[in-house]
């Protein structure tokens, strides 16, 4: 019976090769579009699922309020990890993350070899007993409770020590401190939210910061108990910050709150400041999977008009069937059955299409999705209920069309396809094109988002500038001599020391300045800078001086603002000249001038308070100005001048521009992603508009012949076939852009600054969408239009 349902089957498909290859295409480029997505979307769920523990982990997050403003703060002060450890029994136990390398990169050196990390941190031992960063070698108990060990991954370990055993060995850290390797451990999954390649005793950095609410520099791992209230938790921290807050801290008090956010919700939680590694988007990644829904939608679309349109072919099949005794079942049953083969046959092609394509796409994402089908029972299970519900869905309205055909009207030719199933059919198209319309505009909002953010003025000039991480000890104490030689360089304008990179800078402060009537709620963030950083970086100072007429050994501390603090404030910038000033906790001063407000993030937040000010410990980086067109001249020079002054010391300079980039990498990930998909859904659908086009001049041949003959011109016969399916597009682009505006500025807001969507968009991507299916339709119409209208008719 099997034998000869394939040998039937088999049979049908080699007859009607070209609609059997479009099924068979559309399908499998639906379905391997559909695993894609599903892969990326099952690897973006999966972050951090592989800590046993991870029901129980959370992350203590500072909130604070300055004026209308909330901000999140992954990081706290050392404090509140020891009050964890010590006053709250519902805490099982408590670590401090200090992932400094993330902020500057630090320098790791053994013998020869010297690199810049910027995986490097520091953690409490309790670190490995929370989570399950498994050590290969070394005691997962006591690999931290000295101050000078470390612990690396066994790719650091690699890298440094190759096949040389490197338990017990030294490695210097920031070119001064010696540290010894006390474990190995395996190398984290890709789908750890912490980044880490070395990881060393936070023992080491007690004596240096004390217990204290300040500075807000450590991420604080939590391990709770079943069932704790993590609001009770949070509240327990804001009651002891609030006892222990007074006098002049009682501002920070005011504006200060804690929060617990789950281990499983630090992948996709977004808008939180001071955080680490790269974050998914829970709104972009749940789109993702309504794409891949609807592309899978548009191939089972294509495969049920290209069925019931050969229904005039398949219905004399089907009236001899009925007549011979097959009973309405057992036809369903066959053309389920024909379905169920050909998405067989599609899921294998499938398979093969996600096997190359896969490197592509992880190269546009920026990492591996785990794609195993031999060693994951899921996909199986996944693939198998695909099949079923594919066959179900494009086989059962088929199926049910074609056994529904009356033997009497078939057999005596007076059987005519149904108006309806017609009217069926052009509703089907209409919402395969609502769908790749929708994506093609989204798209283009998209693209021109991301084009806004690179070309948008940040209210500096990024241009020309070199960042250069000063990553160890030695190239701290040479710094006279290195700016003295860069500056020397005809390439070089100016060099300035600069705490942090633009556009990404996490120092967060308050402030308190003279005639100020509320202390509460006034934060700001906080840039250090040398007396040549507001020329360097090109800041518009719009009153005052800058620091060109200070020295870093003042004893008055020196501040400059941006406009936002002062109107904040509700001073003019006039008057804020002179004023008594301050950035918290550091001392009064002057406030000597105000520059026009700058993005220092990114343009998801908008702009607030900042503070520059001179802070000699918080300079981590070298900004270079270069001359136009000398840039390339300038980095060389930088290579030469760091190797002959500190020959030891590692370095990695980049292009502010470049820094700048990776603020919009989801951003361009996404526009990447979507320009794919929505090019495999406008293939999809064009490859069924090819089929209905090829049955519409079959089945309109004879016609076509007589208007011919009637002297109808191929031009007016190409417009009259090609009208009937341009005009369908032209109603799919009526119905969805409405629906696009509204979805696409809800997807503007996540933005502080964005562009306008405008009338003009939707009328391009409407007439590019009729022109696309013109071109698709035309092959077909041409074709019939200057065939012989003789044959056409001798052909009936």
């Amino acid at each position: 019976m099997l034998s000869q349902f394939l040998l039937i089957s088999l049979r049908r498909f080699k007859k009607d090769k070209f609609f059997t290859l479009l099924n068979v295409l559309g399908l499998s480029l639906g379905i391997a579009t559909t695993i894609i997505i599903l892969s990326f979307v099952v690897f973006e769920y999966s972050f951090d699922q592989f800590h046993t523990k991870k029901d129980n982990i959370y992350r203590v997050l500072t909130h604070w309020a300055s004026g209308n403003r909330i901000e999140k703060l992954s990081v706290t002060g050392t404090k509140i990890s020891n009050i964890a450890d010590n006053e709250i029994p519902e805490i099982v136990t408590t670590a401090k993350f200090f992932p400094i390398g993330s902020r500057v990169p630090y320098s790791l050196r053994v013998g020869d070899k010297v690199f810049q990390e910027s995986d490097f941190a520091y953690a409490d031992p309790a670190f490995l007993q929370i989570f399950d960063f498994t050590l290969k070698s070394g005691d997962q108990s006591t690999a931290l409770n000295e101050p000078n060990s470390i612990i690396l991954t066994e790719d650091m370990a690699k890298k440094y020590f190759g096949s040389t055993e490197p338990m017990g060995k030294i490695i210097t850290v920031n070119g001064d401190v010696d540290m010894i390797v006390t474990g190995i451990f395996y190398n984290p999954p890709k789908n750890s939210s912490l980044p880490i390649g070395a990881l060393a005793s936070f023992k080491r950095l007690e004596d240096r910061y004390g217990i204290g609410w300040f500075p807000m520099n450590f991420m604080t791992f939590v391990q709770i108990q079943d069932q704790a209230d993590t609001d009770k938790i949070a509240n327990f921290f804001l009651s002891k910050a609030q006892q222990d807050m007074t006098g002049d801290m009682a501002a920070d008090a005011a504006g200060i709150n804690f929060s617990l956010q789950p281990l499983s919700d630090i992948h996709m939680q977004k808008g939180i400041a001071a955080d680490i590694g790269k974050r998914g988007n829970d709104k972009n990644t749940l789109a993702f999977l309504l794409i891949g829904a609807f592309i899978l939608v548009i191939a089972c679309i294509n495969y049920i008009n290209l069925t019931t349109a050969q229904s005039e072919k398949k219905s004399k099949e089907v009236g001899i069937r009925k007549v011979l005794g097959s009973s309405r079942k057992a036809i369903i049953k066959r053309y389920l059955g024909e379905t169920a083969l050909l998405t067989l046959v599609s899921i294998l092609l499938a398979l093969t299409f996600v096997e190359l394509a896969l490197p592509y796409i992880n190269q546009i994402i920026g990492t591996e999705i785990p794609f195993n089908l031999m060693n994951s029972w899921y996909w199986s299970a996944f693939l198998f209920g695909l099949l079923v519900i594919i066959t179900a869905l494009a086989g059962s309205y088929p199926a049910l069309f074609l056994s529904s055909f009356q033997p009497v009207s078939v057999l005596k030719g007076t059987f005519l396809s149904a108006k309806s199933g017609d009217r069926f059919r052009k509703t089907l198209v209409v919402f395969q094109f609502s769908i790749s319309i929708f994506l093609i505009i989204g798209t283009v909002v998209i693209y021109q988002q991301v084009m806004y953010g690179s070309q948008k003025k940040l209210g500096f000039d990024q241009e020309q500038i070199i960042v250069v991480p000063l990553a160890d000890q030695a190239s701290f104490d040479k710094l006279e001599a290195i700016e003295g030689s860069l500056n020397s360089h005809p390439a070089v304008q100016s060099t300035a020391k600069v705490s942090e990179v633009l556009g990404n800078i996490r120092a967060g402060y308050g402030f308190d300045a003279e005639g100020l009537i509320s202390k509460e709620n006034n934060n700001c963030t906080g840039l250090s800078v040398d007396r040549n950083g507001i020329q360097t970086m090109g800041l518009e100072l719009i009153a005052g001086s800058d620091f060109t007429k200070t020295s870093e050994n003042d004893s008055v501390w020196h501040y400059i603002v941006n406009r936002q603090l002062i109107n904040d404030i509700g001073w003019t910038v006039e008057e804020a000249i002179g004023k008594d000033f301050r950035m918290t906790p550091m001392p009064f001063g002057k406030l000597i001038g105000v520059v026009e407000d700058f993005h220092f993030a990114s343009l998801h937040e908008k702009i607030g308070p900042v503070v520059l000010t001179y802070i000699h410990h918080e300079i981590k980086n070298l900004y270079v100005r270069t001359t136009k067109s000398q840039s390339q001249a300038a980095m060389d020079h930088i290579f030469i001048t760091f190797k002959d002054i500190v020959p030891d010391s590692p370095i990695e300079p980049s292009y502010l521009v470049s820094e700048l980039n990776q603020l919009y990498q989801s951003e361009k990930r996404t526009a990447h992603l979507m320009i794919l998909f929505t090019g495999l859904s406008i293939i999809i659908g064009c490859l069924g508009l090819l089929g209905l086009t090829a049955f519409l001049v079959e089945k309109k041949n004879k016609e076509i012949g007589i208007r011919k003959i009637m002297g109808a011109s191929i031009t007016h016969i190409i417009k009259n076939l090609s009208w009937r399916f341009i005009s369908l597009i032209l109603i799919a682009n009526m119905i969805v852009a409405p629906i696009a505006y509204i979805a696409l500025n809800a997807w503007l807001n996540n933005y502080a600054y964005t562009i306008s969507i405008g009338w003009d968009i939707f009328a391009i991507t409407g007439i590019c969408a009729m022109a696309i299916g013109f071109f698709t339709v035309f092959y077909h119409s041409y074709k019939a239009a200057s065939a012989n209208p003789a044959d056409a008719i001798r052909s009936e």
